[in-house]
């Protein structure tokens, strides 16, 4: 388990002194409630939200986190995950077209993930994937 020694880089930058990280905030993730505390016993004053491997529960905390954190005005979760599943059904068909298997488009290395949710973005986020036409 990385997440305490992480934890406590964030917690001493926090307290470094340094008013740049002063205010920094974290969102902390576990697996399953109180995980955390079996690998660290005093996480006092810190809020630690249980994912239970569930990608909605990320997305709606995250959300949140930002929300009241930074103050961002973003939609709700539900439209959320329904812009995230139109994501993704489109990055499979295009990673398809491109040659790939179902399988290899949903298990793409982050960076190419992070890439493809840019140019979904960039085309207005389509419902559906239009290949290119062969103008050749």
């Amino acid at each position: 388990m990385n997440m305490p020694f992480e934890y406590g880089i964030d917690v001493g930058l926090r307290r470094c002194g340094d008013r740049f990280y002063s205010d920094k905030k974290f969102l902390i993730f576990e697996k399953n409630r109180f995980d955390f505390k079996k690998a660290l016993s005093d996480i006092a004053g810190q809020d630690v939200a249980a994912h239970e491997n569930n990608f909605e529960i990320i997305i709606g905390e995250v959300r949140n986190f930002f929300r009241v954190e930074a103050g961002i005005d973003i939609p709700g979760r539900a439209r959320l995950l329904g812009e995230y599943a139109t994501f993704q059904g489109w990055m499979t068909e295009k990673k398809i077209d491109e040659g790939h298997s179902e399988d290899e488009a949903t298990a793409l290395p982050t960076r190419e993930r992070l890439d493809e949710m840019q140019n979904w973005l960039r085309l207005g986020k389509p419902a559906k994937f239009v290949p290119p036409r062969d103008t050749g």
